[in-house]
């Protein structure tokens, strides 16, 4: 199995879990479709993650320690599939944390987030419950 392989999975199972911890979900499986990771469901309906795994990338110029997700699709990776899935799952594989992103909120194809965000106890549920309004159109 390659290093990219690896890392997603990994990266996939720990959402799982991540979502299946959340108040009001039914249930949660993983998907491995193209562009669609994880399927989760609750009373109003069904949710398609996209999951993006990362290991932290090294201080380099005193700048501070983040991880680097990329959001895009395709060969080019040139922006994000719209439409095609509700909610991205960044995962900080070593941290095993996950912060949630409504894909509406999305401005960028890709997007630094420094480490200590994913050190927020409440960053998952936080995370979880604003992407989920989000989504909903409850914002």
């Amino acid at each position: 199995m390659s290093g990219e392989t690896r890392t997603g999975l990994i990266g996939e199972h720990i959402a799982c879990a991540a979502v299946l911890s959340m108040p009001g979900i039914m249930g949660a499986a993983m998907a491995q479709q193209d562009k669609i990771d994880l399927l989760a469901w609750d009373d109003a309906g069904y949710l398609r993650i996209q999951v993006k795994s990362r290991n932290i990338l090294p201080e380099a110029d005193g700048r501070t320690p983040c991880y680097h997700f990329n959001y895009g699709m395709g060969l080019n990776k040139k922006k994000a599939a719209r439409g095609s899935y509700d909610i991205i799952a960044s995962v900080a594989i070593d941290r095993r944390k996950v912060i949630f992103t409504a894909l509406g909120c999305v401005g960028t194809v890709s997007k630094r987030i420094r480490a200590r965000r994913f050190d927020d106890p409440d960053v998952e549920i936080d995370s979880w419950r604003h992407a989920l309004a989000v989504v909903r159109g409850e914002i």
